[in-house]
């Protein structure tokens, strides 16, 4: 069996609830890979710069290739080899950035075309399953009016009213009235207090059962971050992630060592730079995105390897349903996986343009099955009433 053809596809539509719940468009790029059997693989990659030019690489290597030879081809376009063999090395001369978040989407539907191949589902491709549905956690940004105690309260019950037992919300929109200064990455202790305060009306609201998580966006300097971490610890946070920015293992060390809260991070890291972090102590939780680390089995060997240091890996999700599956299937076959994310509860299209054999979540999990591959197809219909202009889906 041979590749043919890579190709991407650009989806475009709304998505009402973004950011500080704001309303927002919302790209999704789609991945094929099609083989000489006359099987397609289907992945995900982040429409970010640089990310179509870089797939275009990967395919021009990867056409007449096998398509089951998935460690050589993450190897080859992120590593290179030795002379005389070519590539020599990334074509960003680093295993990071474009280049790695095309990696992470061809590799995904390399995955998916290999599971249909042999027949069995891409959990088994990495271990096989641990779990029958992984939990996933709900991200809700915050409302569009923060100021307002009973939007708060709303946001809660209507997640949990869902069937989500797991909840994330974005600190740095929860009082941004409050904001003093745009550029020295510091809270007043009122921006605070107002933090506390209205995350207060979500666990009221929800109940102590509940997970609630607060993402910072690498938004913080120290201070505040440790400042920030005390003020919230009363209100039992599962964790609080990414609260300064992620270029210095020894700053968030120093972060995690004086925060009661634990600490998450890594949601745009390769395997390299979670090593990095590991070793400096600088996380409770790792967090991979299976769009930005290299792909499905470069986030596996993250989950072993923060298993080796019995760390936790709780799963970044900025994907359509179809990342989100092909994360279910890294969560269920990873002994230390807690939780998956997914943001686009209300942008009700990023969740129905794949179809499978059940809904994509039944009371806050996602259930896999015994399918080949990762279990999906596309549904043609969506798809093509949200083609992005020029795009075509045959």
């Amino acid at each position: 069996m041979k590749v043919t053809g890579v190709r991407t596809i650009l989806l475009q539509g709304p998505d009402p609830h973004g950011l500080g719940g704001a309303e927002r468009t919302w790209s999704v790029l789609l991945v094929r890979v099609d083989a000489d059997s006359g099987l397609q693989g289907l992945g995900e990659a982040p429409y970010m710069p640089g990310v179509r030019e870089a797939v275009t690489y990967c395919a021009e290597w990867l056409t007449g290739r096998d398509p089951l030879a998935v460690s050589a081809f993450e190897r080859a376009m992120l590593y290179g080899g030795l002379p005389p063999y070519q590539p020599q090395m990334s074509p960003t001369a680093t295993p990071a950035g474009p280049i790695a978040w095309a990696v992470s989407g061809v590799e995904m539907a390399l995955d998916d075309l290999a599971g249909k191949a042999l027949g069995t589902p891409v959990y088994n491709l990495l271990g096989g399953a641990l779990r029958d549905g992984p939990t996933v956690y709900l991200d809700r940004s915050g409302p569009l009016d923060p100021s307002d105690l009973g939007a708060w309260r709303e946001l809660a019950l209507r997640s949990v009213a869902e069937g989500f037992r797991a909840l994330k919300f974005d600190v740095e929109h929860v009082a941004p009235e409050l904001t003093a200064d745009p550029w020295n990455r510091t809270m007043t202790f009122r921006q605070v207090g107002a933090v506390v305060e209205r995350i207060a009306a979500v666990r009221q609201a929800a109940g102590d059962e509940i997970e609630i998580a607060l993402d910072c966006h690498m938004s913080y300097d120290v201070e505040t971050a440790v400042r920030l971490a005390r003020a919230i610890s009363e209100l039992d946070v599962k964790w609080l992630e990414d609260p300064i920015p992620i270029t210095s293992p020894t700053s968030l060390a120093e972060v995690r060592s004086r925060s009661p809260v634990p600490i998450c991070c890594g949601e745009m890291f390769v395997p390299e730079q979670f090593r990095l972090f590991v070793e400096a102590r600088a996380c409770d939780i790792v967090h991979p995105d299976v769009l930005f680390v290299g792909g499905l089995h470069a986030a596996r060997r993250v989950a072993d390897y923060a298993d080796l240091h019995y760390l936790p890996m709780a799963m970044h999700n900025n994907g359509s349903a179809l990342a989100t599956v092909a994360a279910a299937h890294v969560a269920t076959a990873s002994p230390n996986f807690i939780s998956l994310e997914f943001h686009f509860f209300d942008a009700t299209w990023l969740k129905e343009l794949i179809r499978r054999d059940r809904p994509l979540f039944e009371e806050g999990r996602l259930w896999l099955s015994d399918a080949p591959g990762l279990g999906l197809t596309l549904d043609e219909d969506v798809c093509r009433e949200h083609l992005a202009p020029g795009e075509t889906l045959g």
